[in-house]
């Protein structure tokens, strides 16, 4: 790295540093979804129904989480929110040790070695300024998904690393608390791993039978009835803070509101025809990509894995049902993986398909980063939101993805960084 690198960088980490520390001390008296946290946990202690509370979206077994959450907030709000925001930040910083690890085979460090990547190297802070808005989105909203990037991150790591107890261990408690994380699963089935798929099943159904201890059998089996039925099931929001594929397609073939009245349909079609176009573009989108992954792994950490990993991270916002602004922090590895190979690894790709990836992932940038409330105001971002901005520039990283992926054997392998 260049001195005037080295000065920016370190400049950039500097500022972003500043703004989470502000971003946590703001955010340590707000309430944000965080709040249904605590009364999910007050209504398990208080013996009543959990899902009285329309905020409480989550599978039975993360209701038992909320509780120390709802008993640490009668000692002090305030100190649990901060205790959650600060170990939201810790959950980043692992996160980027366990990807570098990861993607680099080398660990982070602060100061500069020969057997390591510091902290304010560019291969660190540029994906990490990129990601920065979907970051200040869950510190903002004190949300749980910088910890569920974190289970996901490890078990892939433990994986790599043969660990697969540890790694079915992490990937089925992740599902059990918000279940988007089961097209990781889902992955693991379709290139038949089957060790982490069986110890990720057998795990699944340790952990998500703990309800029926504090609940009873008939007031658990109501409750996973009621959360299919009533919550699972239901159709994709149209709502323009829906930043998924399925929200997408639903603002384009329905006539729902969006929320902001800015309505982008070319068509009115009722439920359920709409959700048979929705999963019909699902499934020929999966076509492409399924054919290329389907063989079984020769290396677990050479490009085209990590590649792979990253693909998966990638659709975890877009193929959900639902997915905010926050979900979307699923992308640091994918583009901690993208700027490593189109900027910082020798290959032999012909000058003109290089030169495409890097527009498109300046296209990608724009559409994630620069729509941001704090750049274009809310009202514009609202109506971007409704374009569904963050989800095309979402769907520009996942070719790009591809396209490496068809030119992977002209790319040096990344830990030789």
């Amino acid at each position: 790295m260049t001195r005037k690198q080295y000065i920016i960088s370190t400049i950039l980490l500097i500022l972003a540093g500043l703004v989470l520390l502000a971003e946590l001390i703001r955010d340590c008296t707000r309430n944000g979804d965080f709040i249904g946290y605590l009364d999910t946990g007050n209504l398990v202690l208080a013996h009543k129904d959990i899902y009285s509370d329309i905020l409480d979206t989550w599978p039975p077994t993360y209701s038992l989480f909320c509780v120390p959450l709802a008993l640490a907030d009668r000692f002090s709000s305030v100190l649990i929110r901060l205790a959650w925001l600060a170990g939201s930040i810790l959950a980043l910083y692992y996160t980027i040790r366990v990807t570098i690890q990861v993607v680099f085979n080398k660990p982070i460090v602060l100061t500069k070695t020969g057997n390591g990547i510091m902290l304010r190297d560019f291969i660190v802070v540029i994906p990490l300024v990129l990601v920065l808005r979907f970051i200040m989105d869950n510190l903002a909203n004190l949300q749980i998904n910088m910890f569920m990037l974190l289970l996901a991150s490890l078990t892939v790591y433990y994986f790599i690393h043969n660990r697969t107890w540890l790694a079915g261990f992490l990937l089925a408690l992740s599902i059990s608390f918000k279940v988007y994380t089961i097209f990781l699963f889902f992955y693991f089935i379709y290139k038949r791993e089957w060790a982490i798929v069986l110890k990720t099943f057998l795990f699944l159904l340790l952990i998500n039978a703990l309800p029926f201890f504090v609940f009873g059998f008939d007031g658990t089996l109501h409750y996973y009835v009621y959360w299919y039925k009533q919550i699972a099931s239901n159709p994709p929001s149209s709502v323009h803070l829906n930043q998924s594929l399925f929200g997408l397609i639903s603002r384009l073939v329905t006539a729902n509101n969006p929320e902001n009245d800015f309505y982008i349909n070319f068509l009115s079609l009722a439920h359920p025809a709409d959700t048979y176009i929705k999963y019909a573009v699902l499934l020929a989108a999966a076509i492409y990509p399924a054919s290329l992954f389907k063989h079984k792994l020769a290396e677990k950490n050479n490009n085209k894995a990590l590649l792979e990993y990253s693909f998966v991270f990638s659709i975890i916002p877009l193929a959900s049902a639902l997915a905010w602004k926050a979900y979307f922090i699923f992308l640091w590895f994918p583009y901690l993986l993208v700027y490593a190979l189109l900027f910082r690894t020798p290959s032999t790709v012909k000058p003109g398909t290089k030169k495409l990836l890097r527009v498109l992932f300046a296209a990608s940038i724009v559409l994630n980063v620069l729509t941001t409330d704090g750049i274009v105001g809310k009202h514009l971002s609202d109506i971007l939101q409704s374009l569904s901005c963050i989800t095309i520039g979402t769907i520009l990283l996942v070719v790009i993805q591809l396209i490496l992926y068809r030119n992977i054997n002209k790319f040096e392998a990344l830990a030789r960084q």
